[in-house]
């Protein structure tokens, strides 16, 4: 009888998140409903900076000719960068698969850890970063039991 403790590595997929792998399948799980959460009060605040801004625009502060416009520009910037990767977030928190659907993984070890990336036999791809431990080491022998082609780069 194999082992069915689920391991969680923390790590950076395209979109923050984890991969959990047991010895049946290997899945990314993150929180979509966060960004989300993050866009409300960063759009307040870019709203509140942009309406400071046109209300204060022939000042001769410092602060109102640098700061506000600065806060309105970086505010919009990253409610449009959450708005964008909402729905792949969404989409990466369904990704599940069996080490029988894995073509191949190349691993690739650097000084600051270590990037899984899963090829499928449907030809997609799934990119994962994490720091190199026990845990990643688990998965990378999970991979070798399982018979996975295995690149080093």
């Amino acid at each position: 009888m194999k082992n069915t403790l689920i391991t969680t590595l923390k790590g950076r997929p395209i979109l923050k998140g984890e991969l959990l792998f047991d010895d049946h399948k290997i899945s990314f799980r993150n929180d979509p409903g966060l960004f989300l959460i993050n866009i409300i009060p960063l759009s307040f605040i870019s709203i509140f900076n942009g309406l400071n801004w046109y209300k204060n625009f022939y000042s001769k502060d410092l602060f109102d000719q640098i700061i506000y416009p600065l806060g309105f520009f970086v505010g919009t910037f990253l409610v449009l960068l959450l708005i964008i990767r909402y729905p792949l977030a969404k989409k990466m928190n369904q990704v599940q698969f069996k080490p029988d659907d894995l073509k191949s993984v190349i691993i690739d070890k650097t000084i600051y850890g270590i990037s899984f990336t899963f090829h499928l036999h449907n030809n997609s791809e799934h990119k994962f970063k994490c720091k190199q431990d026990r845990k990643s080491d688990k998965l990378i022998a999970f991979l070798k039991e399982s018979k996975v082609e295995i690149i080093n780069a």
